[in-house]
């Protein structure tokens, strides 16, 4: 049996991995808080602010549920980064693929918006010393819906404070041609059908942000995280009618329950 304080903190990684700013733990090669567990289920849920799976009223706060499941680290599931396999997992480096969520764009009156979908991904993250995690991955879309591909990569650390288990991380995302003209572009057609400008953007680097995430136990089972998300929009999407600002941010508190093992 694992030390109770090892399960309070094995439990955090459960709540960092359900904020929507930050991968999970499975595909990140954090030094370890627990001994291996055969399997480990966790759910919860909590209010986000800047992220919607349906892509509607993502500046409110919305409720969004949690759950997650993984098989000795190697075979995972979870919300942000669907079903999972880390085919090489060492110590201090992961690699696999992804089967993603593509969470949908929000309906625009008179715009073919895409809507929720999957993609196929390959990831690599390596653990330096200090306990910084840096590596990313990329991803294309599965599903059909023409939205090409995304790409991804992040620096990140890890640290247990007096208050809880603290996670810091820099990112940028970037896209195809098709990413970004699906997500953030406008036809010909549908500019003249809606009161939209016609908009086609070219595909780069589209966004560069930073976050902030903070869990903290609550008895040996339960726990409760907050983050807080800053990330600036680059290139041409910024300069898309279909968006307000060329900023976001995204804020909220989420709470899980685990249940294990036990070893």
């Amino acid at each position: 049996m694992i030390s109770r304080s090892a399960f309070r903190l094995a439990l955090l990684t459960a709540i960092l991995g359900g904020l929507p700013a930050v991968a999970s733990a499975q595909s990140q090669p954090f030094q370890p808080l627990e001994a291996p567990q055969t399997w480990k289920v966790d759910i919860g849920g909590g209010f986000v602010r800047g992220f919607s799976v349906s892509g509607d009223k993502s500046e409110d706060f919305n409720f969004t549920a949690w759950g997650s499941a993984s098989y000795r680290d190697i075979v995972y599931a979870n919300g942000l980064d669907g079903l999972g396999w880390n085919a090489v997992k060492r110590d201090d480096f992961h690699a696999g693929v992804q089967l993603r969520p593509r969470f949908a764009a929000g309906d625009i009156e008179g715009l073919d918006r895409p809507g929720y979908g999957a993609d196929a991904a390959l990831y690599a993250f390596k653990r330096l010393p200090g306990n910084v995690v840096v590596g990313g991955r990329i991803q294309h879309d599965a599903t059909g819906d023409d939205a090409g591909l995304e790409y991804y990569g992040s620096v990140s650390h890890q640290r247990v404070t007096p208050v809880g288990l603290l996670q810091t991380m820099a990112y940028m995302r970037g896209g195809s041609d098709a990413r970004v003209q699906r997500y953030y572009g406008v036809t010909a057609q549908e500019a003249a059908n809606t009161d939209y400008a016609a908009f086609t953007p070219s595909g780069g680097l589209s966004a560069a942000g930073a976050a902030a995430m903070l869990a903290v136990p609550i008895g040996d089972r339960y726990g409760v995280g907050a983050f807080v998300n800053y990330e600036q929009r680059l290139g041409d999407i910024k300069d898309s009618p279909l968006i307000e600002d060329d900023y976001v941010w995204r804020a909220g508190v989420i709470g899980v329950v685990r249940f294990n093992s036990g070893g």
